[in-house]
């Protein structure tokens, strides 16, 4: 089962570039970093024990903050495994795995970025 929420910030992609050229690093090794960062606040966040997995899509710069949990019967731990029945109620439509949004608010997510004021 994977839970998902998904917050568009094309700004990251001209952060990455910027700080790509200034490094002289490749693109896609910054956007990993992010997403590595993104993925430990998230788990700070929602929990250690969860199997949670950040992505930043590399052409609209959306991220996406993923839970992810194993379909199994009977279950032995909550945080990472649910059974069918509950899967099938989250989602009718999957058959092995299932989404269904993580409820947060973007203004104290992981993903929202932080502004620094000017003196």
């Amino acid at each position: 089962m994977q839970i998902q929420a998904s917050y568009p910030r094309p700004e990251l992609l001209q952060v990455a570039d910027t700080v790509a050229r200034d490094k002289g690093i490749d693109r896609d090794e910054v956007l990993q970093a992010m997403e590595q960062a993104i993925q430990k606040a998230g788990r700070s966040k929602y929990g250690q024990e969860y199997d949670i997995r950040a992505e930043i899509d590399r052409k609209s710069g959306e991220i996406r903050l993923m839970r992810f949990r194993e379909v199994a019967d009977p279950v032995e731990n909550e945080a990472t495994q649910i059974l069918l029945a509950e899967a099938k109620r989250l989602n009718p439509e999957a058959r092995s795995a299932t989404s269904s949004p993580i409820r947060c608010r973007p203004s104290i997510s992981a993903a929202s970025p932080r502004r620094r004021r000017s003196r």
